[in-house]
């Protein structure tokens, strides 16, 4: 028998188990429900809110006025995309929101108060059940530019800048009053991230960002009130800029921060860095480059990528930096049992949005070690540390379209308890077009398998690896209509995406032109949310 029959066999053998591994992973995939909502030429996007087991909420500014306010509709689903229920809220025409944050039976949403100088809110508590809209008006006596906004506790935490310094206030949704958090004001310092825990304690990272002298990681820890309850100072390479920072939030008992870093003055990153919260004993930040990972560079032609594995290494071994670079921003982290898991993308910039990606309605970071050299927090903007902002433009529009960025890949990066890699997974997203730098893949680790999602058009491309022996399935499935009938004609591409929800459910929405010509009205123009459950 010749070695040819040999290795025809072995590949059909190889194919049929791939093909075999793909169709059980498309057959367990379910897309359950599906919601639908018309769309006109001049309604404006929804907030897609993930308020996890209580369902979502969708939210958008409408063509509609009530004396002088301006009609914002609410829409809330449960988990099955039933609709609850639908009303309107009034807020005065020249408020521009700013964020929303989710609470257990609530949802808030912050507008900024006119268009003058002095940084006034307005903050909306609406409840999911019974009870009508709660108004706060927040007046922080400083010229306060706004970069993070979070719940924690009875209270809101707001971080930003006054005059160049990082600030933080604390606002007491019982007694009304606001009051500036001590320790912040601190010259050539950036706030890299604001964000809540589960036990009603929020932290707070900051960088030095001087040109000389040794740089610190600043990392604190403070209760709802504004207290500080530990502090951690932790030496920064000489040679290395930490550029963006993303802390967990003691799902685990133990807090972590990671991020991507560059050489110092570049504005694109080498690799990962993780740091272990510890403010009893000393120690390192740990870096890796982005050759160092086993697929990280999978997006790439594999020669090109095995020659950056190559260079990574020695490297390593010379002490020295590597030379690839990337534009790479990390989302969000997994707590579990093992450790911790950081969703991270790769993208690239358009040149309309160099200078503008990371403007902000309030002003911006001082610091140019952000990819733009700006800190981005603006309407449209999705950021570790502030959730969804609104984008102001309606359906029909593409104003945004020289401010686009393109997502090559979605990079997973798993650490134990101490920092160190455990291992790194990536799904290539051939340049996924959004008209700002935002989330567009999702993930979750579901009974000892990671699920790796985003939507193309409408496609849903997933990716599934079982961690114990490394078996990996790919597949792409149509986005499903309310009727088999339905035929999509378009999709609005750079609209929508995927989430996880809660267990083992994403969900997955956007735009879409139907046709069906067992209807009256042929072509639809509709907004869709899709229930997605994996295995």
């Amino acid at each position: 028998m010749s070695l040819n029959f040999h290795l025809i066999k072995l590949t059909a053998l190889l194919s049929c188990m791939l093909f075999a591994g793909r169709a059980m992973l498309h057959a367990q995939v379910l897309q359950s429900h599906r919601y639908e909502l018309d769309q006109k030429n001049s309604d404006d996007y929804f907030n897609v809110i993930n308020l996890k087991e209580e369902g979502i909420a969708l939210f958008r500014e409408r063509e509609k006025f009530k004396s002088s306010n301006r009609i914002w509709q609410l829409v809330l689903l449960d988990t099955d995309l039933k609709e609850k229920k639908s009303f309107d809220l009034e807020i005065k025409e020249r408020n521009k929101m700013v964020g929303y944050e989710v609470a257990p039976g609530y949802v808030y949403f912050l507008f900024r108060v006119g268009e003058t100088t002095k940084n006034d809110f307005e903050l909306i508590e609406v409840p999911l059940s019974d009870g009508e809209p709660v108004h706060y008006l927040i007046s922080p006596d400083l010229d306060y530019k706004l970069t993070h906004f979070i719940k924690v506790g009875k209270s809101f935490a707001f971080g930003g800048y006054v005059n160049s310094e990082p600030a933080v206030i604390i606002y007491e949704l019982a007694t009304k009053h606001s009051k500036v958090v001590p320790g912040f004001f601190q010259k050539d310092t950036e706030l890299m991230d604001l964000r809540a825990n589960l036990n009603n304690t929020f932290n707070a990272v900051l960088t030095d960002r001087a040109t000389k002298g040794n740089r610190n990681l600043i990392f604190r820890t403070f209760d709802h009130t504004g207290k500080m309850l530990m502090d951690d100072i932790v030496p920064i390479d000489e040679a290395r800029t930490l550029q963006t920072g993303v802390t967990s939030t003691l799902e685990r008992e133990d807090l972590v921060v990671l991020g991507t870093w560059g050489e110092r003055n570049s504005k694109q990153s080498n690799g990962f860095y993780s740091l272990t919260v510890d403010p009893f004993s000393d120690q390192q930040i740990r870096f890796i480059s982005f050759g160092q990972l086993d697929h990280y560079l999978d997006y790439l032609n594999p020669k090109r990528a095995e020659r950056l594995k190559e260079e990574a290494r020695e490297a390593s071994e010379q002490k020295r930096i590597p030379n690839y670079t990337n534009y790479v921003m990390p989302f969000k982290i997994a707590e579990h049992k093992e450790g911790f898991i950081l969703l991270a993308e790769v993208y690239s910039p358009t040149s309309g949005n160099l200078n503008t990606l990371y403007g902000s309605p309030y002003g911006a970071s001082p610091y140019a070690y952000n990819p733009y050299g700006m800190n981005p927090y603006w309407p449209g903007m999705y950021y570790p540390g502030m959730n969804r902002m609104y984008r102001s433009y309606p359906y029909s529009g593409n104003t945004r379209a020289n401010d686009e960025t393109k997502t090559s890949e979605a990079v997973l990066v798993a650490y134990d308890q101490h920092g160190t890699v455990l291992w790194d997974h990536s799904i290539k997203m051939d340049d996924l077009k959004m008209p700002s730098l935002d989330q567009v893949s999702d993930f979750v680790m579901y009974q000892g398998k990671i699920y790796l999602i985003f939507k193309k058009e409408s496609e849903l491309k997933i990716k599934s690896v079982v961690l114990k022996g490394n078996e990996i399935s790919e597949i792409s499935e149509k986005i499903k209509t309310m009727d088999p009938v339905d035929e999509v004609r378009s999709d609005k591409e750079q609209e929508g995406g995927v989430k996880h929800w809660f267990d083992n459910n994403f969900y997955v929405w956007g735009y879409q032109t139907v046709r069906n010509v067992a209807r009256d009205d042929r072509s639809r123009d509709v907004f869709y949310i899709n229930k997605v459950v994996v295995p």
